[in-house]
């Protein structure tokens, strides 16, 4: 039976400023971007217009922030105290219990932004600067040369929050009659949002500043590595929550040195060096400065090219079986490791265009398939039963990892799952939900006991240097599909054969996350990474694949599954991937300008 969550089950408060606490420094929407995009978008929408994926099935239009109406009226405050505290009518849950008080002053900031641009914002500042900072301000602290009384301190968080736009027009109005009184009401707006950017940063504003800092490196070309006939040229990003804020470039010297001087020494920064030969990217290992350690070595690798798969390795499988009456649903986890010298960059494969590198069987009768970080025909081909990766394959462990879930349907209460592993294995698990009737036969796996996660009991198989080669597992007792007793809708769905997985099959996925098994998603960030761009709707796909995958790992930590500090590790590692996948994005963005 079906129990609404707690927040669900209370009574909304009315807003309560004494509810709202004042942040201690200016917003910054470029920081709840992501948020926005992980906790809001799915029903907001991504630009604000409300038209989320799940905006369909909520009691109401969902809220769209693209719409200058919709902030008009609403202060700041507003917008947080609705965020953090939630609305039950709306079916909009208390992202207090995920977000601090500072992540969603961020979100709320990036919300509010969607409504105005760059260019409006300009405008204002253009007629600010001639109309109003002479009394109140070039920063808008009410300190202009001309100034009168007492005007109000635009930079005061502890006032600005709680003033909408409305306000501030209807104050202007009265104060200030005269001024603006031939404008358009474009341009009252254009001014009263550049106003508001006293009191937050909006996206486009930049979070950087010059410092200290400094950065030096080498390029390592390993054996068989090309040599590039001109200078190479070496970028650096700084990341800030996982979001771009600078970029720089330099030539690499003649002795494959480089240097990168006056950064910010914001411990909280994360840099990444790169150089791109023959169309490969390569990457060195994050770097972050402070104060105090303000110098910061990036070595990076450029290594040579194979087509020979030879030393291509599995590391670790794990394969999560799900029952369900009259299907299969497979979630199946491949992470490869390269034991050569040189990056495999793929081979001709009859009945594909391009090169392809690693590659997964999957049964004849797998249907639903996706995967994680990339579609098929896109950076994914499909020949026969095997799905093939087009990205390389670094040396070294956790080189990349392939995520494929699929749907079997299953007629009868018996069925073989039969599965060709292409390369030698040095660890396989299965977990497959138990029930009191299933009996699993795997003559080479080892039963390692019936385990609980999260309330659902599961079958916990092992397998141990095997392959390449190929493994049949016997399920008896599967539960039958009955359409007799099934309702129209689920009867509907059945034609599709595959609902979505349980959420416990997301949380065990997270478990391996937590206990190091899962690797690189898609993108190596490490020394020596190496990738090969993505279309631009792979790289979103990994973009919020990652954002889930951190969400999830959060709640880990919250439900005390893993202590600080393989929290803090893990997240690290997971922010660093979405770096890599957003820095492409941005690479995107640009050359369509």
């Amino acid at each position: 039976m079906y129990t609404e969550p707690t927040w669900a089950q209370e009574e909304l408060p009315s807003f309560d400023a004494a509810q709202v606490t004042a942040p201690a420094v200016p917003p910054k929407a470029l920081l709840g971007r992501s948020s926005y995009l992980n906790h809001c978008a799915p029903c907001h929408g991504e630009l604000g217009r409300g038209d989320g994926p799940t905006a369909a099935s909520l009691p109401g239009p969902a809220t769209a922030f693209a719409e200058r109406s919709t902030v008009w009226e609403r202060s700041p405050a507003m917008l947080f105290y609705t965020t953090k505290f939630g609305r039950l009518e709306k079916l909009m849950p208390p992202w207090s219990n995920r977000l601090t008080d500072d992540e969603i002053w961020n979100t709320v900031a990036y919300a509010w932004s969607l409504h105005t641009s760059e260019s409006e914002i300009a405008t204002g500042a253009a007629l600010y600067t001639a109309n109003c900072a002479s009394c109140h301000g070039e920063s808008g602290a009410g300190d202009g040369p001309n100034v009168e009384g007492s005007p109000p301190d635009f930079t005061d968080l502890s006032y600005t929050i709680f003033v909408s736009q409305a306000d501030w027009d209807e104050g202007w109005r009265r104060a200030h009659p005269d001024i603006g009184a031939d404008w358009t009401q474009a341009q009252r707006e254009a001014t009263l949002e550049f106003i508001r950017t006293f009191s937050y940063a909006p996206p486009w504003a930049s979070l950087y500043q010059a410092g200290e800092g400094v950065i030096t490196g080498s390029v390592r070309f390993a054996e068989g590595a090309p040599q590039p006939e001109e200078a190479l040229q070496v970028s650096l990003d700084a990341y800030l929550n996982f979001e771009q804020v600078a970029s720089f470039t330099t030539t690499l010297g003649i002795d494959n040195t480089f240097v990168f001087d006056g950064l910010d020494v914001n411990p909280e920064l994360v840099y990444l060096a790169t150089v791109v030969v023959d169309g490969l990217t390569y990457s060195s290992p994050l770097m972050t400065l402070t104060p105090e350690q303000p110098q910061a070595e990036a070595p990076i690798t450029v290594y040579g090219v194979t087509d020979d798969p030879s030393g291509i390795r599995l590391s670790r499988v794990h394969w999560i079986v799900d029952v369900r009456p009259g299907a299969l649903l497979l979630a199946q986890i491949y992470l490869f490791r390269n034991e050569g010298e040189r990056a495999f960059v793929g081979r001709a494969v009859e009945g594909v265009e391009t090169p392809v590198t690693v590659g997964i069987d999957v049964p004849p009768a797998a249907q639903e398939i996706t995967l994680q970080g990339g579609v098929l025909d896109g950076r994914f081909r499909r020949v026969g039963n095997i799905i093939y990766d087009t990205l390389p394959v670094i040396p070294g462990e956790s080189a990349q990892q392939i995520i494929v879930q699929y749907a079997i349907p299953v007629s009868g209460d018996v069925y073989t799952l039969a599965q060709e592993l292409l390369y030698p294995v040095d660890s396989l698990s299965m977990l497959a939900t138990n029930s009191p009737e299933l009996r699993i036969d795997a003559p080479s796996m080892r039963f390692e006991g019936v385990q609980t996660f999260e309330g659902v009991e599961y079958q916990l198989w092992r397998l141990n240097d095997f392959g390449p080669g190929q493994i049949e597992v016997l399920f008896r007792g599967l539960p039958r599909f009955d359409s007799a007793s099934a309702g129209p809708m689920e009867t509907a769905s059945r034609s599709t054969v595959s609902p979505p997985m349980e959420p416990w099959v997301s949380w065990v996925m997270m478990a391996l996350v937590a206990a190091g098994m899962l690797g690189v998603m898609g993108f190596a960030i490490h020394r020596g990474a190496l990738t090969r761009p993505t279309t631009q709707e792979e790289l979103q796909s990994l973009r919020n694949t990652l954002l889930d995958e951190i969400a999830r790992l959060d709640d880990l930590h919250a439900l005390g599954q893993i202590d600080d500090k393989e929290w803090l590790r893990r997240r690290s590692y997971l922010k660093a991937q979405l770096m890599e996948a957003v820095r492409h994005l941005d690479g995107y963005a640009a050359r369509r300008r």
